[in-house]
């Protein structure tokens, strides 16, 4: 990095750069300004983490905060179903409406058996953790949500409530393959209705068509999940089943 280089940085900035170089026992000159792209990067992510300016951060602080966020995404990792452990947005899906679900908004998707709903789920949680592993995102299958809540020996409304809830993002995969009353409906219903009210993102996946999603859910769900009446979204492709890949057999 060059003395004009150096000098091009606000004051925050270039005391950033010469602790930087303190700890690797550099000169400022030694120091590239692609490091430093590096360091202003996973300084400014780790304050959108934080919900900090990052110019009230210290680099002792930087350090600690990005081993514990280094911690939790390699726990969330370890979580991660191995047939899905390299699932990538980018890489996997070119689908337009992807780029609103990135964003937090609340969507219906259907497509056929095998395209990668439930590759998309894990792409996309993959994504947030990545980008802030304090991130909370919760995936399920709606008939093993429900089984589970009616198992439980306590009120429903307030366990469905307490554990599905309050995550940032909620995946409900296989609608379609719920087999439950009218009551266990209601519990869905409930839940999407509780999440839309406090402006969660709540994505429900089926393999089915539009038509069908909305009888499964209602009316009522399938709006506050599709954005007031819109079109479910239409997840097209080949069945990812029939190729070998994702290092299963």
């Amino acid at each position: 990095m060059t003395d004009q280089e150096l000098q091009a940085l606000s004051p925050f900035w270039q005391s950033v750069v010469r602790r930087r170089c303190q700890e690797l026992k550099c000169s400022v000159w030694d120091f590239s300004m692609d490091s430093f792209s590096e360091l202003h990067g996973k300084m400014m992510k780790l304050a959108r983490a934080l919900g900090k300016d990052p110019e009230s951060l210290k680099l002792e602080e930087v350090n600690r905060k990005n081993d514990e966020l280094r911690i939790k995404l390699q726990a969330f990792e370890s979580t991660v179903p191995s047939r899905y452990r390299n699932a990538n947005i980018a890489s996997d899906f070119s689908a337009p409406f992807i780029e609103k679900l990135k964003e937090g908004q609340s969507a219906v998707v259907v497509g056929g058996n095998g395209i990668g709903k439930t590759r998309l789920c894990w792409a996309l949680a993959r994504h947030w953790k990545q980008e802030n592993p304090n991130t909370t995102v919760q995936i399920v299958k709606g008939a093993a949500l429900l089984s589970e809540v009616k198992a439980v020996d306590d009120d429903w409304y307030r366990y469905i409530r307490e554990t599905y809830g309050k995550s940032e993002h909620l995946f409900i995969d296989e609608i379609d393959k719920i087999k439950g009353s009218e009551a266990d409906w209601m519990l869905l219903t409930y839940l999407i209705d509780y999440r839309y009210e406090w402006c969660w993102q709540t994505v429900v996946l089926g393999n089915c068509g539009k038509d069908e999603a909305m009888r499964l859910l209602g009316q009522s769900s399938y709006s506050r999940l599709s954005g007031d009446g819109a079109d479910a979204y239409h997840l097209t492709g080949t069945d990812r089943r029939k190729e070998i890949s994702h290092g299963c057999m």
